[in-house]
């Protein structure tokens, strides 16, 4: 198990010194010293989950479509687009290598 722990350590060691990792943290820097935009995105972020987990929608596309259409101007600036697209590669990076760890392991998750 201490090898095991060694490694995360060394992969997380990775992962921070990777240039999606850096390129996340600049354009979360950046993004953050612009408090108005910084929560406008929040706000969008909080408003798409709830779309997206609520059943009861008669029609979920036009509802998602909508959102899209009222934080436009927000999503076109270029610093929430920036981050936006570093958070992208850094969780599509993230899960790679979480499906890497879990390749080939027979563990029941309930």
């Amino acid at each position: 198990m201490d090898d095991a722990v060694k490694l995360s350590r060394e992969l997380n060691m990775h992962i921070r010194e990777s240039e999606v990792y850096k390129n996340y943290l600049r354009s979360k820097a950046a993004l953050l010293e612009r408090p108005d935009l910084s929560k406008s995105l929040q706000e969008f972020k909080c408003k798409n989950v709830e779309l997206q987990n609520n059943e009861g929608l008669d029609n979920p596309y036009d509802e998602v479509n909508n959102l899209f259409m009222e934080y436009d101007v927000l999503l076109h600036d270029t610093t929430v687009n920036d981050f936006i697209r570093a958070e992208q590669k850094l969780c599509r990076m993230m899960r790679l290598i979480y499906e890497g760890i879990a390749d080939e392991l027979d563990i029941d998750m309930i």
